[in-house]
């Protein structure tokens, strides 16, 4: 029975055994003030194990109203060398959100970034 029970920590251990791949993603604004309507540029770079990463990852921008709601998720454009990135506005003001999702395989990241307009 000790045996029957060694064997199943060691395949439930085994189960559980981290990635070996580390997903990264950093998330920036190129203004972190503005003006209403005015265009903001919003980039990711995405790397797994300090790779950059321009195909088979999924990503989304998810836009957060200063109230939490959201407005809606955004495909970014793939600018290549593990760079991706949306151009938007906001209107209104507050501090608005913006979740770069990102999967890879069976990694994912969420990190976000604020832009507050003035």
């Amino acid at each position: 029975m000790k045996k029957l029970l060694y064997l199943l920590v060691l395949v439930l251990a085994g189960c559980s055994a981290p990635s070996a791949e580390t997903l990264e993603v950093t998330i920036k604004a190129s203004k972190h003030e503005v003006e209403a309507f005015e265009p903001v540029k919003i980039t990711s770079h995405v790397t797994v194990n300090n790779e950059p990463i321009s195909s088979g990852a999924e990503l989304e921008f998810e836009l957060i109203n200063p109230d939490g709601t959201s407005i809606g998720a955004v495909t970014p454009t793939n600018e290549g060398n593990g760079v991706y990135s949306i151009e938007t506005s906001f209107d209104g003001q507050g501090t608005y959100k913006i979740i770069s999702h990102v999967s890879y395989g069976e990694l994912h990241e969420m990190p976000e970034v604020e832009v507050t307009l003035k």
